[in-house]
């Protein structure tokens, strides 16, 4: 590429214009100028200029003047087209920046509490100062979810301090109800991917029971209310969108009906004024393409609140049987009722912020509408109106005479002609070139809308539809010839590029590019909005799991000093001491033996009468008697 601050290079060309445009008093944006810069044709090589390299600084003065001649021609439908496709596309990237950004905001803050809750854990079962904290970490991440309800959404209701409290009893309640504190343990026990889960179903049945608290009129601040959401103002836009798809559609047929019999009129006017009536004629198309996308948008959108409506009801007119004046319910049979009602809720708020979004994007068409010319005269509108009427009726006649007889066949070189009578989901064939008629773009540069009843021509994966009879002969002759020259009538009227798709062909003028500041382009352009990505955070596939066991040690020695501590401490006496900043400091009391009352007597006297022995002998005076000692 050229450096950066070369003559040729398109970052200085484009500041040139800018610059140049400004002292003639018509300041145009960035954006405008680079791309009318990139789609201006070199006569010389029958391509855009920006298409090759610069050959000189000639050339790239060449090209600022062509740029600002172009951007100075203020009426231009032209022109105007071009400001249309990139005030309205710059818009909606915008928007789309901004609402990725706001989803990406929310849920990191709401990941990062789950984060918080999944990795903590207590030291044992019976921390109970660990429980109390993911107690608290886990009712602070329902606070968010339900707070999120306000911050993420375009909500009349103000965070004020009062509703802020209102908001945290009725969480602190609802918690204590689903999970009270002693249900932590089991929790603790997950593995992170249940937590997770939990957590998800735990916010939305919290937000549940609120909802049905708010229905039922006893509480629920904070959540709008069901009817705020279903009848919020953008829900008419359908019938705007309705207004002006049926206006636009009035104005083009005017236009179509003149260019359809143009050939038949004596003085349709000079060749300027019918390029012109061309250029505004695509403004219009383009103008009614964004509106018909818009209202396809709106219409799923209303498609889906109106079930989602039914299913809510449903819902709350469900668990109000089921509940009536219990006092108490078994809960498998309410909690999943509440998470769906979350969950609807949240589908409602997401729709009903999109259609706040279209309404904005709709404004924004409203304001370039103020560009929208129709400039053919009344005289021209009233002959072209009547000298159709007469061609038409008898066109109509063998257009249906061909739909209802001619079945699909292959015409010409590989060409399918397919009839809407013998090719199922006819209806459904993606139409190239938007549905409008390839020679009429080729030949005269104008939009106009082919006949699928003619048959859809498929050539080369491309699905042409044409006006009448005499553009499919011509087609049918040389479809290569089309193919190629399409591309180049978008090189004489850029406006095209963007309008029937074929940004494919210009890799480098595209409007995408533009607005989301490709790599390698000018700084300048990285400006104007970031590239998109879709992102959405979700928990990973595979969890990497943490297998340490931190009792395992694979060192003997290390074994060894475990048991010889083991062995010591049974001879231990445990001891513990409370004191002042014990956690737990409770009343001891011990219990002791109380000393007993014991009296002893002392000093008894004892008296005892005693035998005494006496020994005398008997038989000393007789002599016959042997002498013997006796004792009494």
């Amino acid at each position: 590429g050229n450096n950066s601050n070369s003559m040729t290079d398109l970052g200085y060309i484009v500041k040139m214009v800018i610059y140049q445009c400004r002292e003639l008093g018509n300041p145009v944006t960035e954006t405008l100028a680079a791309y009318v810069a990139q789609t201006i044709l070199n006569e010389n090589t029958g391509q855009f200029y920006l298409e090759g390299p610069m050959q000189s600084e000639q050339e790239a003065q060449m090209l600022v003047e062509k740029t600002i001649n172009r951007l100075q021609m203020i009426d231009s439908p032209s022109l105007n087209t071009v400001k249309l496709q990139i005030g309205y596309d710059s818009a909606y990237v915008k928007q789309e920046v901004q609402r990725q950004q706001n989803i990406t905001n929310l849920s990191h803050e709401s990941n990062r509490l789950i984060d918080e809750i999944v990795s903590f854990e207590p030291r044992s079962g019976n921390d109970f100062e660990g429980i109390t904290m993911l107690y608290k970490k886990i009712f602070n991440y329902l606070l968010y979810k339900n707070k999120q309800h306000i911050i993420g959404n375009y909500s009349s209701i103000k965070l004020t301090p009062s509703i802020s409290n209102t908001i945290e009893r009725e969480v602190a309640a609802a918690l204590e109800s689903v999970l009270p504190r002693a249900g932590l343990r089991p929790f603790v026990s997950l593995t992170t991917p249940e937590k997770v889960a939990q957590l998800c179903e735990l916010s939305n049945i919290v937000i549940g029971i609120r909802l049905f608290n708010r229905d039922i009129g006893k509480g629920g601040v904070g959540l709008e209310s069901f009817l705020d959401i279903i009848n919020h103002p953008a829900r008419s836009l359908l019938t705007d969108l309705n207004d002006e798809v049926a206006e636009i559609m009035e104005q083009s047929d005017k236009y179509t009906m003149f260019f359809n019999v143009i050939a038949e009129m004596e003085n349709p006017g000079s060749l300027e004024q019918i390029d012109y009536f061309k250029q505004e004629l695509t403004y219009k198309r383009q103008y009614l393409i964004y509106i018909l996308e818009l209202k396809s948008d709106v219409q799923i959108s209303e498609q889906n609140i109106e079930n989602l409506q039914q299913k809510y009801q449903a819902e709350i007119t469900e668990l109000k049987n089921l509940i009536g004046n219990k006092s108490s319910i078994p809960k498998d049979q309410v909690y999943p009722k509440f998470d769906q009602l979350s969950q609807i809720y949240s589908q409602l708020l997401e729709e009903k912020n999109l259609s706040i979004l279209r309404k904005e994007l709709f404004n924004v068409l409203l304001e370039y509408k103020q560009l929208m010319t129709s400039r053919l005269p009344e005289p021209l509108v009233r002959e072209g109106k009547h000298l159709y009427m007469e061609k038409a009726n008898n066109q109509r006649m063998i257009e249906e005479h061909i739909a209802q007889t001619m079945d699909s066949q292959v015409v010409g070189n590989q060409i399918i002609r397919l009839m809407p009578n013998s090719t199922p989901d006819f209806m459904h064939i993606p139409l190239d070139f938007l549905g409008f008629c390839l020679v009429n773009i080729v030949e005269q540069g104008l939009l106009m809308p082919g006949k699928p009843n003619l048959g859809v021509f498929k050539y080369n994966e491309k699905y042409c539809v044409f006006a009448d009879q005499e553009s499919i002969e011509k087609f049918i002759n040389d479809p290569d010839k089309y193919l190629q020259h399409v591309v180049e009538q978008c090189r004489r009227m850029p406006e095209l590029i963007h309008l029937l798709k074929m940004q494919d062909h210009f890799p480098d003028a595209s409007l995408a590019a533009l607005l989301q500041g490709k790599d390698g382009m000018h700084p300048l352009f990285s400006i104007s909005a970031p590239l998109m990505v879709d992102k959405g955070v979700e928990t990973p596939v595979h969890f990497i799991e943490k297998n340490i066991e931190p009792n395992y040690h694979w060192n003997e020695w290390d074994l060894r000093k475990k048991a010889l501590q083991m062995a010591n401490i049974r001879k231990k006496v445990t001891v513990s001491v409370q004191t002042e900043l014990s956690n737990f400091r409770i009343d001891n009391s011990t219990q002791v033996w109380l000393p007993k009352e014991n009296a002893t007597n002392t000093g008894i006297n004892v008296a005892t009468n005693t035998v005494l022995d006496k020994k005398y002998v008997v038989g000393l005076r007789d002599k016959n008697v042997q002498m013997e000692l006796k004792s009494n």
